[in-house]
């Protein structure tokens, strides 16, 4: 016990006595034996009470070792009911004292304090910082809106990137022998709420002094820009050294935060959600694969670390980097599967701290969109968390070709629905040498057709190999590769993948409307039905109909110029109209703005089909080509040699095998 709590203690014994004097009844002589009897009793409850006192301060203590400093005194309300009110503060303001001396040692003072929030508006975000802890208590994003509040409840709102009550980071300290959290001490601050505009700077210093000596603190000093997502956080040690235990190492700093649901399909979100990192070693990683709730140990040194929804992220980034790994990192989602929440996020990672006089710790936060051009500025490969496609070459498409062209048009200021009809017709002009040459070998294939069945009609079911040859014969006598069709098909394979993961991921879409979409980075409904269909869903895209009807009208027309015959090409015909059904399902929950380019893409290769077909291929003129093909003497290839040998020694080994027995 502490010289302050005997003081106190001494302080409450004088009150009872005192009281006890004033109140006792008058004497008289007849009452002599009732008095002397009555001053046991008084003497007894004195005892009682002292006796209290000391029970509530012990059952006090013991609570604190679990208790914040804040939370009331574990006394039992028959003990403290039992004292006057003149002397229940002075109780209670005694256990507070030791309790906060217990918990928060030479940060006692900052066991309670003021709450007020610090207010820093910029052009980006209005912040709100606590004292409770020294954080950043609140974040509202500027110019951004979440689906409800915009398109059900019809209020004009700024989007937070997380629930504030449930949110939090925590620096444990460690001072004799006892755990100090951050999280619990009442920092003081003399920094203004202010308004703050591009260059302009407002620097927020929360400090918490040990032993109340001026000299001797930890400050979480923020440093916000005007017109930046990006802000700096320094936690400086300042003649600590003595004060912290020197048998830690690395300081714990844990980091939570539980994000509401920003999007109209808070599934979809929370499957586009994850925790990503960077490693010292440049590479990016994430949490979960693919995306969704996750858990994983962080085995590596990492540079920054990203709470990222669908469409914002807060990132922590150490200038030295974290090292002290592993560092357990997880996301969940609601048990419950609460719409209003997308995940809870939480990581350890560690604050270096070497006791010297004079550190600091330089970290920066990023607080704010997922927008490629906006991330990659900071030049921290922060864009890298946002899903362009998980093989390299659909990214670099979207990189290299996509994004560039999208946002050239977009500083046109041009409505969403027109951009990406120009950005079809941009990669559909791309790749048009391509359609072309795909429709110039389904002619010649076409072309080929009445050959083929007559080099068909020579062979037995069993001579399956020989007619494979005599066929593969004449393609090369005719100048026509069978794979000439499919190449260009692949190659156009990245750019419509690429498209895939482009759209829902564009920021710049979200809450953009074109026709009846209202939000073209999420699905449109035209119907909502009553009833859940699987692999369907509740509701009826119409954008997602028109694509299905148009890849079907396509697939129609293709199939019927890739008529070659056989049981083969039925059964890839038969694949090219299941395709499109499957697709129905997949995109009915998928970005309007991806169902709508699809649709597009397919009426443009209708178009392109049609004009192809009527002005650019002369199928007599092809036919005439291949004919003189025909007539031509091949030359073989050495490796074409080769393989035609190879095959002569199989079809004899062939023979021997089940021939053999014929002979005589």
């Amino acid at each position: 016990m502490d010289r302050k709590t005997l003081v106190g203690l001494l302080l409450i014994g004088v009150i009872l006595v005192g009281w006890w004097l004033v109140m006792k009844p008058s004497a008289e002589e007849i009452e002599k034996e009732r008095q002397r009897a009555q001053h046991i009793r008084d003497s007894i409850a004195l005892v009682e009470r002292e006796k209290a006192v000391q029970d509530s301060i012990r059952l006090a203590e013991e609570a604190a070792k679990i208790k914040a400093a804040e939370a009331e005194p574990l006394v039992p309300d028959t003990l403290l009911a039992a004292l006057p009110d003149s002397v229940k503060q002075a109780v209670i303001d005694s256990i507070h004292k030791a309790q906060a001396a217990q918990l928060f040692g030479p940060f006692a003072a900052h066991a309670n304090g003021n709450d007020d929030l610090v207010r820093i508006e910029t052009e980006k975000f209005v912040l709100f910082f606590s004292p409770k802890g020294g954080k950043i208590y609140r974040v509202q994003l500027l110019g951004y809106q979440t689906y409800k509040k915009k398109y059900i409840e019809l209020q004009p709102d700024t989007l937070k990137l997380f629930l504030e009550e449930l949110s939090g980071y925590n620096l444990t300290l460690f001072s004799g022998n006892r755990q100090i959290n951050t999280a619990d001490l009442f920092f003081t601050t003399e920094t203004p709420s202010q308004t703050i505009r591009g260059e302009q700077l407002a620097v927020v210093s929360m400090k918490a002094f040990a032993n109340n000596d001026p000299n001797k603190y930890i400050e979480f000093q923020y440093t916000i820009k005007g017109n930046d997502y990006m802000i700096d956080f320094d936690i400086n040690f300042v003649n600590l050294e003595k004060v912290l235990d020197a048998n830690q190492g690395d300081l714990p700093f844990s980091w939570t935060q539980v994000t509401p649901s920003q999007e109209r399909d808070v599934t979809n979100e929370r499957d586009r959600s994850n925790i990503f990192y960077k490693g010292t070693d440049g590479d990016i990683y994430r949490v979960k694969r693919g995306g969704g709730p996750g858990k994983k140990k962080i085995e590596r040194e990492i540079q920054w670390i990203s709470f990222k929804q669908q469409f914002f992220s807060t990132a922590l980034i150490a200038k030295d980097g974290f090292k002290d790994y592993p560092f357990p990192a997880e996301s969940v989602a609601p048990s419950d599967n609460n719409p209003f929440i997308n995940l809870a996020y939480h990581a350890e990672l560690s604050i270096p701290y070497n006791y010297q006089p004079q550190e600091t710790f330089v970290m920066q936060m990023y607080l704010g969109p997922n927008h490629y051009n906006t991330l990659k500025k900071y030049k921290m490969d922060l864009e890298d968390q946002i899903d362009l496609g998980v093989i390299f070459i659909f990214s670099w498409v979207n990189k290299y070709l996509i994004i560039p062209v999208f946002n050239f048009f977009d500083k046109m200021h041009l409505g969403y629905g027109l951009i990406i009809l120009l950005l079809t017709i941009i990669i559909k002009l791309l790749l048009s040498p391509i359609t072309y040459k795909t429709f110039v070998s389904s002619a010649k294939m076409r072309i080929l057709k009445p050959d083929i069945d007559e080099i068909s009609a020579k062979f037995k079911p069993e001579q399956a190999l020989e007619k494979q040859q005599a066929i593969m014969q004449l393609y090369r006598r005719a100048g026509v590769s069978p794979l000439s069709g499919c190449i260009p098909a692949l190659l156009q394979m990245p750019i419509l993948l690429a498209m895939f993961s482009f759209f829902p991921a564009a920021i710049e879409l979200r809450q953009q409307g074109f026709l009846w979409a209202n939000d073209l980075s999420t699905y449109d409904s035209i119907l909502q039905l009553p009833f859940h269909i699987p692999f369907y869903g509740s509701h009826v895209s119409l954008f997602t109909l028109l694509m299905t009807a148009t890849t079907m009208i396509y697939t129609w027309m293709s199939s019927a110029q890739m008529n070659t015959g056989g049981i083969q090409a039925q059964q890839m015909k038969i694949m090219m109209f299941i395709m499109p059904i499957l697709f129905l399902g997949i995109l009915n929950n998928y970005s309007a703005a991806l169902s709508y380019y699809y649709f597009l893409s397919n009426i443009i290769s209708i178009l392109l089909t049609l004009i192809i077909r009527k002005f650019f291929i002369n199928e007599e003129k092809l036919r005439l080509i291949i004919e003189e093909n025909k007539k031509r003497p091949m030359k073989k290839s050495k490796w074409q040699q080769r393989v035609e040998e190879m095959q002569k020694i199989r079809q004899e080994q062939a023979r021997q095998r089940y021939g053999g027995g014929n002979k005589k």
